[in-house]
């Protein structure tokens, strides 16, 4: 499957890295207006375009990687030349319909929600598509970005709450793992060695859940001894109502992308 990427920003340039994995670079073709970014992609060895035309036409997939404010202009320019293409798109805040509404309701149209973990490879990306699919290449494109992360199929609905938990889920958890730091710092490490602890630590543990499973109240309780030091942390985690803070925290996240959607 040949790949046509529009915008070789972050996000553009990590789906190019990872399904160079997949696809094999010779099939991928960059789009990008910035001079400096289209030598980033020669450089990385991607091909470019040089206009959107010839992008659309060597292409199976065209993934459009801009800024939502920029996807108008774009899908205008490429609006002919995408038939019969399936379209991937990035953009956040902009819905199946948007689409429809600007290239017509038989276009293929997938949207995509990555986190900025995918530019190690590790995103976690809700995928939805407009049904005008056939399964067949449903199952072809989710192939291919297998390779960027873990893909979680789920109703445009609840697209606004897998923003609040996994787009900005990762500023939490940084949050978190430099407030570990930083008590390491106050117990006498220096902030290097701290910060490398606590990332292993959650690493750690997040790698334990996916790979033996269950619950993690189940994993807590294999750590926590009757009267010792992690149920002494664990009572002031409660007392201050730590679980309550981060679920509000994503709730607060989700109504705010209900209300930038309009």
């Amino acid at each position: 499957m040949r790949v046509g990427i529009v915008g070789y920003g972050n996000m553009g340039g990590a789906f190019a890295k990872s399904l160079a994995n997949s696809v094999g670079k010779e099939n991928i073709t960059i789009y990008e207006i910035s001079e400096q970014k289209r030598k980033e992609a020669i450089e990385d060895g991607f091909a470019v375009a040089k206009d959107l035309y010839f992008l659309a036409q060597s292409s199976d997939v065209v993934l459009l990687a801009v800024k939502p404010k920029d996807v108008r202009s774009v899908l205008l320019e490429l609006k002919e030349s995408l038939k019969g293409k399936i379209l991937l798109s990035v953009a956040a805040g902009l819905e199946l319909s948007f689409y429809e509404e600007v290239l017509g309701k038989d276009q293929k149209i997938v949207r995509l929600m990555p986190n900025i973990n995918l530019l190690v490879g590790k995103g976690t990306i809700a995928v939805v598509h407009n049904g005008k699919l056939e399964e067949e290449e449903f199952d072809e494109v989710l192939k291919i970005l297998s390779c960027c992360g873990s893909l979680y199929e789920i109703p445009e609905s609840l697209f606004d709450s897998f923003t609040a938990l996994a787009g900005s889920g990762p500023a939490f958890v940084f949050q978190f793992i430099d407030a570990l730091a930083l008590a390491g710092v106050k117990e006498g490490f220096s902030y290097e060695e701290a910060l490398r602890i606590a990332s292993d630590t959650l690493a750690g543990s997040a790698e334990l859940i996916r790979t033996l499973g269950g619950n993690p109240n189940d994993w807590t309780t294999k750590v926590t001894s009757p009267g010792g030091t992690t149920i002494e942390g664990l009572a002031y985690l409660e007392r201050k109502g730590f679980k309550g803070m981060v679920m509000r925290c994503v709730e607060k996240t989700s109504e705010k992308a209900k209300r930038l959607k309009g």
